[in-house]
């Protein structure tokens, strides 16, 4: 996975070591070397500290996640008025999250992630004040708007919208079911940084595995028009996760506004979730039934073992066990 990270602080303090070890982590998910650029100045507080990380290295001090004449995401550092400008272009592809230090110290945390930023929010005891409204919101829409309280204290950077008159044919992918859907539903939350109800994001990790391993570029389609406020949220979601699958994998993807999309593969999510002979469903009853599971968002766990019960004995929950199992997996690496 490529990306951009990086640590800004004004108060003199110096800048936690495992902070630095996060973002590295989260960037190097794909392999991927990444590089640092790293300088102190003396200010009126003491030292000022920043660090910039990246996967591409560009003109320093700057590095770019994307293509800058189109989708991306921009870190640059100015030396000599000692300003970080964020920035972020194109469509919605490439996200860029940040944390304000707020009281815990003057400067900011940024990443193409939001996971090792929610886990240095936790780490210096940064509230979300709207996780319960964030939760609901994700339970009832199926996944995480960007910017959405879920992720609160760590916020979404807006993104410079541009429009793309891409018209392509959509790739025809066919691959074989993975027999690691365990494994894999557990590698997207990672590298989502999100829970996600849309298990056909599996079929997406699957074919573009296929594309990379044929060396076949992907036309993906996502449709983006003039909808209600929660289908343009959708769709942004999904070509965020889209992108990101794609720079994990490391194939080429061109993500265009219309209708099509690559037709997902077709496997059955509720009998993998039923049965204790799939590595899907031993994933979702050791999460479910783990002690502590859910602990500290509100969800009750006797709630959801009742829904796996209820599931085991023919009724259908498929999309709500998969989404109750991504959110916990989620709140685990989050806690991790």
């Amino acid at each position: 996975m490529s990306g951009i990270a990086g640590i800004l602080r004004r108060d003199g303090k110096e800048v936690p070591e495992n902070w630095v070890n996060y973002l590295e982590q989260s960037l190097m998910q794909g392999g991927e070397p990444t590089y640092r650029f790293e300088d102190s100045t003396p200010v009126q507080s003491g030292n000022l500290h920043i660090i910039l990380l990246g996967s591409n290295l560009g003109t320093l001090p700057k590095f770019v996640d994307g293509d800058e004449s189109g989708e991306c995401a921009i870190a640059s550092w100015n030396s000599e008025t000692l300003e970080l400008q964020l920035d972020r272009r194109g469509t919605g592809q490439k996200p860029l999250y940040w944390l304000d230090l707020a009281e815990a110290g003057n400067g900011l945390v940024f990443c193409s992630n939001p996971l090792p930023l929610l886990r240095i929010a936790r780490e210096l005891n940064l509230q979300n004040n709207f996780l319960t409204q964030g939760v609901k919101e994700y339970l009832q829409l199926g996944y995480v708007p960007d910017g959405g309280a879920l992720v609160l204290p760590v916020c979404s950077l807006p993104n410079e919208c541009s429009e793309t008159d891409i018209s392509l044919f959509i790739s025809d992918l066919p691959c074989a079911i993975s027999t690691t859907s365990a494994e894999d539903v557990v590698k997207l939350v990672r590298i989502l940084g999100l829970p996600f109800a849309d298990s056909s994001l599996l079929s997406t990790l699957w074919q573009y595995k296929e594309a990379k391993h044929r060396g076949h570029s992907v036309i993906d389609g996502v449709h983006i028009g003039k909808k209600k406020t929660n289908e343009l949220d959708r769709a942004i979601s999904r070509k965020i996760a889209l992108n990101a699958i794609a720079m994990h994998v490391g194939v080429d993807v061109t993500i265009t506004n219309n209708d099509c999309q690559i037709e997902p593969i077709s496997f059955p999510l509720a009998t993998w979730l039923r049965s204790i002979q799939s590595n899907l469903g031993q994933l979702l009853e050791t999460t479910i039934q783990a002690e502590g599971a859910f602990e500290g968002l509100p969800v009750e766990q006797k709630d959801v073992i009742a829904l796996h019960e209820a599931h085991m004995q023919g009724e259908d929950h498929t999309k709500q066990l998969f989404a109750l199992l991504t959110l916990e997996l989620w709140h685990q690496q989050v806690l991790a």
